[in-house]
């Protein structure tokens, strides 16, 4: 793993930080790991603003907008169809709510016109950056939902969430996406002053009557030059961890033996889950809505077997479980190879004694 060229993104570093043995998973030993619905969902969002995004679409914008369901458009609705069906989420309830998601996006000046006189509009603004200067040493890479640059050398950087939970606590007063978007328009464009919007889709977007936008609208604060100065020094301190990122580095930092959060935000205890419920045969665990409630739990924590797919040089291409492995054989080229592995699970919940259970 030693002087690996390694690109630092912001759920990079928040996977690191909230657990070290699940950072090892993910992106050394590169494990399989099924997104669940809402992240599934969130990516078919994403994947519809990215292609209405594109020049000379404003009239089906409009027209979705208008009639509030982006199935008016035939190619659109076949677009989320087929990836719904791809993510196993095309089920009556997960389609509507993916529905009213893209919905919502649109409606909330998709197209930047609310700050003034444009210079330039992106859609899935790409980054990727190397530096190495002045004691700085990193690399960033990313995309940006929606980046606007105004006249007034101001950019709104704006960013889609498809989450259930708004942020909160520390999500606000020091969030890593605000800070690596904007920086990354300052290395972009310097002349402009980035400014960053989280639109949360499964909540209030649109403007009173005093043009206050809904809830679902965080608008963080503006960094100085000096805080991502700083921050471009603790990049460069996580870019040398995780470049030369070990065993020993994995199991220095797992979740199960950090503190609780005390701002309501996801982490410590709680990102490993719940080993399921103990219930009869037959018997369902219900939400307040009288739903059926699903025990989250960490998709590292137990063991299983899955299979990778290997290029010439035996890097892993991808990694399924062994259930889908045939994916493996439909993208299998010529001197690849497939082969079937086993994975012990995490350490931590491995050994006999643990000081807690969830």
């Amino acid at each position: 793993m030693k002087n690996k060229k390694v690109y630092l993104s912001a759920s990079r570093i928040k996977t690191a930080q909230q657990c070290s043995w699940t950072y090892w998973c993910k992106y050394i030993l590169k494990l399989p790991d099924k997104s669940n619905d809402g992240a599934s969902k969130g990516s078919i969002c994403h994947l519809i603003f990215e292609v209405l995004g594109k020049k000379g679409r404003k009239k089906y914008v409009n027209k979705i907008i208008k009639s509030k369901t982006a199935n008016c458009i035939l190619s659109v609705s076949r677009l989320i169809q087929k990836h719904a069906i791809r993510l196993n989420v095309s089920d009556t309830e997960n389609m509507e709510d993916i529905d009213r998601m893209i919905v919502n996006g649109l409606s909330y000046d998709f197209e930047g016109k609310d700050y003034g006189k444009q210079d330039k509009a992106f859609s899935e603004k790409e980054f990727n950056l190397t530096v190495d200067e002045s004691g700085k040493k990193y690399n960033i890479r990313g995309f940006i939902d929606k980046l606007f640059l105004y006249s007034d050398k101001k950019a709104i950087i704006r960013d889609f969430k498809s989450s259930k939970q708004k942020f909160k606590g520390k999500e606000i007063t020091d969030n890593m996406q605000d800070l690596m978007y904007c920086l990354a328009v300052k290395k972009l464009y310097p002349e402009y002053k980035g400014l960053s919007e989280f639109l949360f889709l499964k909540f209030d977007l649109e403007k009173d009557m005093l043009g206050m936008p809904g809830g679902g609208v965080i608008r963080m604060a503006e960094l100085s030059d000096d805080m991502l100065e700083g921050f471009e020094y603790e990049l460069s301190s996580i870019q040398n961890t995780l470049s030369n990122f070990s065993h020993e580095d994995a199991i220095s930092n797992f979740a199960a033996k950090q503190g609780y959060p005390k701002d309501g935000t996801f982490g410590g205890p709680l990102a490993c889950g719940k080993d399921g419920f103990k219930m009869k045969k037959g018997e369902k665990v219900l939400d307040g809505q009288g739903k059926p409630v699903k025990a989250f739990i960490c998709a590292f924590r137990k063991p299983f077997e899955y299979s990778v797919l290997l290029d010439k040089e035996g890097a892993i291409k991808k990694s399924v479980y062994i259930e889908d492995e045939s994916e493996l054989y439909e993208s299998k080229k010529e001197n690849e190879t497939i082969e079937k592995r086993s994975y012990g699970g995490c350490p931590h919940w491995q050994v006999k004694n643990i000081p807690f259970e969830l």
